[in-house]
């Protein structure tokens, strides 16, 4: 109750108007996306044309905002196709010390839970890049407050 007063609605039962995302920050993750949909907090349906789902865009932020890597917060994207398996994970603009950012990028642990649906992704155990833990660990709990609350969010 306490959130729907200060965003200052009179009942539960009324609809948050989320801002919306625009194509053009879809589009490197989905080339036919003409259109996205705000389902919920940082969670967009993309469409093509003709209005078709191509998929589903996550953002971890501000589900892990409380997470920190080395030098912050490690804000993801996530891209789910349409079958809601996940086709990448990238790291946001952060703090991060960029030659512990580029360790994790070329330690391959963003493409560790790719083909993965987000309830198998929560249970897989995934290494930490050496020479860059810290980093390391905000990227995976970032992704696991994510797709924590998705679940949630898809069994409304």
């Amino acid at each position: 109750m306490l959130l729907a007063g200060m965003l200052g609605l009179a009942g539960c039962n009324q609809k948050v108007n989320w801002p919306d995302l625009p194509v053009s920050e879809v589009t490197a993750y989905f080339s036919d996306a003409a259109k996205t949909r705000t389902i919920d907090t940082a969670f967009y349906e993309i469409q093509n044309a003709k209005g078709k789902k191509l998929g589903t865009v996550l953002f971890s932020s501000p589900y892990s905002d409380g997470v920190e890597g080395f030098n912050g917060a490690t804000p993801l994207i996530i891209a789910l196709d349409a079958d809601g398996r996940i086709m990448k994970v990238a790291l946001l603009d952060n703090q991060e010390t960029p030659n512990f950012a580029q360790r994790v990028a070329n330690g391959g642990l963003y493409e560790a839970w790719n083909g993965l649906t987000p309830a198998e992704a929560l249970t897989k155990d995934v290494d930490v890049v050496s020479g860059a833990t810290y980093t390391s660990n905000g990227v995976k709990q970032s992704l696991v407050a994510r797709l924590k609350a998705y679940e949630r969010q898809i069994k409304k």
